[in-house]
């Protein structure tokens, strides 16, 4: 799975644009940057390969399919934290950081068995094992990234990292996943029509009733059934819902 998600990284990122550039940038103790990336010291000899993220407004709601896959592989990987475990060597990790001789940023991805690779041992040479097994490259963007912009792109993203997995799963599977999840408004209105229609429903109303709960939390009928069949295909997003039911009076209702 992880060598897959790999030739999908690297297929979708250099041709395809994913996110804004440029602009200023909030002051660096602003920003809830997590993922540890490797110091300057640790890499050494990298060969760098480009990384093509053309400009683009990524909260366009018209994003490609393609552009889709490689923010949310993005967002995995800027959020995963570096491992030296031997299972986790194809596992990707970004970050953001300033290129030997830049004072901008620049966002680069690798395997864990890239970095390995390409940090000297306590006796000063190379895990040559490693390069021999393939690793030893990180992609690196040709523009500067502003952190801000970025964190904000891929927040803006629908759904949450279990929903990443799953969405990313399809895709490897050769699937083509449903893209319009809902967001968390959308999750609030449907958990409180949810509970409101079956409450209806069990005390024999009629359907016109029904209807006219969905419509009055802001939900049309056909969006309401369309969350239903999402939650059906996604286990984050029924999760997600199903916290909020919880939260709803009348959770001892069930639709039948």
């Amino acid at each position: 799975m992880h060598k897959i998600q790999s030739c999908l990284l690297l297929a979708l990122l250099l041709p395809v644009s994913v996110m804004v550039y440029a602009g200023e940038t909030p002051a660096e103790d602003e920003l809830g940057f997590t993922t540890e990336a490797p110091s300057a010291g640790e890499l050494t000899g990298a060969e760098e390969l480009p990384l093509e993220l053309d400009p683009m407004v990524v909260t366009d709601p018209g994003l490609s399919f393609k552009q889709e896959v490689a923010l949310r592989i993005v967002r995995q990987a800027y959020n995963a934290r570096r491992s030296d475990r031997q299972e986790d060597i194809d596992k990707w990790v970004c970050w953001l950081g300033r290129p030997t001789g830049s004072h901008f940023k620049h966002l680069s991805c690798a395997r864990n068995g890239d970095i390995r690779a390409l940090r000297p041992a306590q006796d000063g040479r190379f895990g040559q094992a490693f390069r021999k097994a393939g690793y030893g490259k990180i992609m690196q963007t040709t523009r500067t990234v502003n952190r801000w912009k970025l964190e904000h792109a891929l927040a803006e993203l629908p759904g949450s990292s279990d929903f990443d997995r799953e969405f990313l799963g399809l895709v490897m599977a050769g699937q083509q996943p449903p893209r319009d999840i809902p967001d968390d408004e959308e999750l609030d209105q449907f958990a409180s029509a949810w509970v409101q229609v079956g409450i209806l429903y069990k005390a024999d109303k009629p359907e016109l009733e029904q209807i006219a709960a969905i419509e009055q939390e802001g939900l049309t009928l056909k969006r309401y059934n369309r969350i239903a069949e999402l939650v059906e295909i996604y286990q984050s997003v029924e999760n997600q819902v199903s916290e909020r039911i919880k939260e709803q009076p009348g959770t001892d209702i069930r639709h039948e």
